[in-house]
């Protein structure tokens, strides 16, 4: 959305708080009317107002696969590949004893917020 809709924008709401107020200082039984009348256009006022800002992407958390050997204590732990799942057995041999291995988990690396200490 450009400035034009910011400006639409401005206008709508700025219509819609006058019609807001006299709505509140009408004495007549249009007041719920003009009330009514003026929330709806300031929230569409708002709304254009707000539209269109870009929102921020973060990138995909990194996700690493766990393999294991089937008969000796091995472990490795490399990047998640597409297909990778729990218990798929894995093509490539455990480097100690050249049996075969399989994937034991999948999992996200959650990165903790840094702590900051105001002393």
């Amino acid at each position: 959305m450009g400035m034009i809709s910011k400006l639409i924008g401005i206008v709508f709401a700025a219509a819609g708080f006058i019609l807001l107020f006299f709505g509140m200082n009408d004495t007549s039984g249009l007041s719920f009317v003009y009330s009514l009348l003026g929330l709806i256009t300031m929230s569409f006022g708002f709304a254009l107002l707000t539209a269109g800002k870009p929102k921020e992407e973060k990138p995909p958390p990194p996700t690493v696969t766990e393999i294991r050997c089937n008969d000796c204590d091995f472990k490795e732990i490399r990047d998640f590949k597409k297909g990778d799942y729990v218990l798929k057995p894995v093509e490539d041999a455990c480097p100690k004893c050249q049996t075969g291995m399989t994937i034991e988990g999948v999992y996200i690396i959650r990165e903790e917020p840094k702590e900051t200490y105001n002393v």
